[in-house]
Parts: C-alpha cells; structure tokens; sequence
C-alpha cells in the first residue's frame, strides 16, 4: 500500500497503520492511516465482551456537543463521555431490575464501549462510539422518537444527562448512522469481522484532535 506523506495531529506516542487487516480482522476501506493503539484498544474491548458473553450486541452512535462549545479547555473536556458512560449504565441497571420485578429472567449486562474524540470542520467537538451489551439482555436499537423505553432513547437520555439539557434538546445532538446494529456471535467469524469492519473507522488519523490536555479516545477497561 503507497503511504501518503500527511501530517496528522496524532499523540508521539501512537503510530500509524496502513495495512488492510488487524490481527485477521479486515478493516474498512478508504480511511487510512489508522491509528494502531486504537485498533488495539478496539480490539481488546470486542475480545473481552466475547470471552464473557457467546453473542453480543454492538451498535454504533454519534455524540455532537451543541453548537457554541469549541474545542477549546473552557468550552468542554471528555469529562462528558464519562457522565454519559455512568448515566448510561446507570439506565441499563435499571431495565434489567425493572425486567426482574415483572417476573422474566432478566439478563445482566456489562457496558463496554470503546469512544473517540473528533473535531470538525467548524471546531466543533463530537464523538463516535460503539456500545456493546450482552446478547441475550438487549438485541435491538429501537427508535429514539419512540414514546416507550429502548435502548435509543437510553442514549439520548444519557447524552441529555451528561450535557445538563433536557431529553428533547438533546435528541437532534445523537445521530445512529445507517443499519447501526450488529449481532456477534462467538462461533461466528463473520458477524465479529462485519462489526470490527464498520468499527474501524473511529481509529482513522484523520480528524483527531489532541492538546488542552484531552484524551483521544477512551475504552472500558474489564
């Protein structure tokens, strides 16, 4: 693969990375350099859910912070994912107690998840993210427009929380790109490479922004 010579604001501790597969599993097309530390990172956290859980739901999301907070140190820091990560599970722990009071068998679920840090075009800070959960307690998206509980609106409710607005305000700051949602299956190669394929595209080099003493990327740790 030809390497082209382009600056990209990546940390002196991480590395770029051509090639089309990492660690046997392919990745996507027309976005490289990655960074290897993320594929890395990425990797371990679809590896650990695996080890736990023989099927696991992943599904994709984009977290836009809302229009006036820059990228500056006085307008945002990561802070906020970490909010939304705790209210998140907090509301995950809550469904399956609420499954448990009506009778059903309700399925435990660690959160993992795996996030980066972006800065577009008009300095404005967003995230990408990929959550993955227990096969067996959550298996759909659903719809965030919804009027009943899901796995959606969860996360607009979390973002909402973590952001200090109200649940309405913050639905127009999520965005769930195209066919987000995969279903993993440990005895099934196929549906781990489709996920880490589509996946791959949050460790590209370009767009990431680093300084102001901001972390790039975050990702579960067990």
């Amino acid at each position: 693969m030809n390497h082209i010579n382009i600056n990209f604001n990546i940390s002196k501790n991480h590395h770029l990375y051509y090639h089309p597969v990492y660690q046997s599993n392919p990745l996507i097309n027309g976005h490289y350099p990655m960074i290897e530390e993320l594929l890395q990172s990425l990797s371990g956290v679809v590896d650990k859910a695996l080890s736990q859980y023989r099927k696991v739901f992943a599904f994709r999301v984009d977290l836009r912070m809302p229009l006036g907070m820059d990228a500056s140190p006085d307008h945002t820091s990561n802070t906020v994912m970490s909010k939304f990560i705790d209210s998140l599970k907090a509301k995950i722990r809550h469904n399956r107690a609420c499954v448990a009071k009506s009778g059903t068998y309700a399925h435990h679920t660690k959160v993992r998840y795996f996030w980066v840090r972006e800065v577009g075009d008009v300095n404005r800070v967003h995230y990408h993210l990929v959550i993955l959960l227990n096969g067996n307690a959550f298996n759909w998206l659903g719809n965030y427009q919804a009027s009943g509980g899901n796995t959606a609106m969860r996360v607009c409710e979390a973002w909402a929380s973590a952001l200090g607005m109200q649940d309405e305000e913050a639905k127009s700051l999520v965005h769930f790109p195209q066919n987000p949602a995969y279903i993993l299956k440990r005895d099934e190669q196929e549906s781990i490479d489709e996920f880490f394929k589509r996946a791959s595209y949050l460790c590209k080099a370009k767009t990431k922004h680093y300084g102001h003493g901001h972390h790039g990327y975050g990702a579960s740790r067990d």
